[in-house]
């Protein structure tokens, strides 16, 4: 069987795959620091794997369906530079130094905003709005913000990066009396 054959595939079950998730094509692309293959990635793996396992346009099919997937697993923690078990404080240090942020500061921030330094930590405030994650991301100011993105360790440290850098260490005014010692 052609490799071009198993590529299509593959390419196929990658794009059910897509279609039955969420109804829409996903192309390459980086997200929040991590590399997100898309249909490609499964139209790789589905024509390689459909092509040493036995041949099939079948398993081809399949392991599209699956591939990506896998895929990102395997290649996104290389990606990002992190190992599994990596702590939190971890987390932070290279984001900051990633960012070009003081990494010190940014964990001074984090442990006053969330002491245990809990990723999926949740407070609720008087307003009804709530803080969430790592730097404690606000609902109500931050709508743009997902709970999944505020719930991303990574997302949360880069997050707090950005608004440091674009000037917005206010934002984190509320616990300043204990990171500005």
């Amino acid at each position: 069987m052609s490799i071009i054959l198993l590529l299509i595939a593959g390419a196929l079950g990658a794009l059910v795959k897509d279609i039955l998730e969420d109804n829409e094509i996903v192309l390459p692309k980086k997200v929040n620091g991590k590399l997100a293959l898309g249909s490609l990635g499964g139209m790789c793996i589905g024509g390689i794997a459909g092509y040493f396992i036995d041949g099939t346009p079948t398993t081809a099919f399949l392991a599209g369906y699956t591939g990506k997937a896998m895929i990102e697993n395997l290649v996104a923690p290389k990606v990002l530079g992190t190992k599994v078990n990596e702590t939190m404080e971890e987390i932070i240090e290279w984001v900051a130094k990633e960012e070009s942020v003081d990494p010190d500061l940014a964990l001074r921030v984090a442990k006053c905003e969330n002491p245990k330094l809990d990723p999926k930590a949740v407070n609720i405030n008087t307003d009804g709005s709530r803080d969430r994650g790592l730097f404690q991301i606000n609902d109500k100011y931050h709508s743009d913000v997902t709970d999944d993105q505020a719930f991303d360790p990574v997302f949360s440290a880069r997050f707090f990066c950005k608004a440091f850098k674009a000037g917005n260490l206010k934002w984190w005014d509320a616990t300043k009396d204990c990171w500005s010692k």
